[in-house]
């Protein structure tokens, strides 16, 4: 199967640590409103003032403290991704590395992992991988719902999976067991940002970084960026769901 994202990819992405360029015009205002935003959110839970370097051992925040500005960019980063699949601009490649960027910033600040790593995690992995995991981002908040995958309505393990996996144009079986069966075995060590992380009775995406995950918990929870809990993250599995997409 052709992956369109990975033969457009411009000769300028590399797997190194990006910071997002300073945006200017229309962009320029909402992006100083999220970071706003974000230092308010983060002097209120750590008593940082200002948004610093992405230092790893940083204090992670409330569950989906960070929310709404995730939601917020990682739609933003699938709005210019779709824009760059029509157009094959690389300003508008451009303009997608600075949202998913920012998205990577914030879900580091959530779980107080470093940054640079997240950053890094994000834009080495593939494309297809790339966007099903900002397709999960854009759902954090929702809440957890049993046999659902609904956008903004609700999601059960599997269904924000499907979901994610569904906007990168791939279609998984609705069912936890069948996805990570199905799904090419990695193991941690070459685990990449969006493959799937399973163990019995639960399916998660994985963040690229230590235990990082996004999934919809549990009933009573939501759509939440989190850790592998600790007495399972040794015995977890990790698949990648689109290996014949992988370059």
């Amino acid at each position: 199967m052709t992956n369109f994202f990975s033969s457009h990819t411009p000769a300028g992405e590399t797997t190194g640590a990006e910071g997002a360029t300073t945006p200017t015009g229309p962009r320029a205002g909402w992006r100083r409103a999220i970071i706003s935003s974000v230092a308010a959110v983060l002097a209120t839970s750590t008593g940082l003032l200002a948004l610093g370097g992405g230092t790893a051992g940083a204090e992670a925040l409330p569950t989906n403290a960070l929310a709404p500005q995730v939601v917020m960019m990682a739609n933003e980063a699938i709005a210019s991704l779709d824009e760059f699949a029509v157009t094959g601009d690389p300003v508008d490649f451009l303009e997608y590395k600075e949202d998913r960027t920012e998205t990577a910033r914030l879900a580091a600040q959530q779980l107080g992992y470093g940054e640079i790593d997240m950053i890094r995690a994000w834009s080495s992995t593939p494309l297809d991988h790339q966007r099903a995991v900002l397709a999960a981002m854009t759902q954090v908040g929702v809440p957890y719902r049993t046999h659902t995958s609904q956008e903004g309505v609700g999601f059960d393990c599997s269904g924000l999976t499907t979901y994610a996996w569904s906007r990168a144009g791939v279609e998984l079986y609705r069912q936890s067991r069948t996805q990570i069966n199905e799904a090419a075995p990695v193991d941690r060590t070459t685990a990449k940002a969006g493959d799937l992380v399973w163990y019995p009775g639960h399916v998660m995406l994985y963040l690229g970084v230590g235990d990082a995950i996004i999934h919809s918990v549990q009933s009573g929870r939501t759509v939440e960026i989190d850790t592998i809990s600790g007495r399972r993250t040794d015995s977890v599995r990790f698949g990648d769901p689109a290996p014949d997409l992988t370059p």
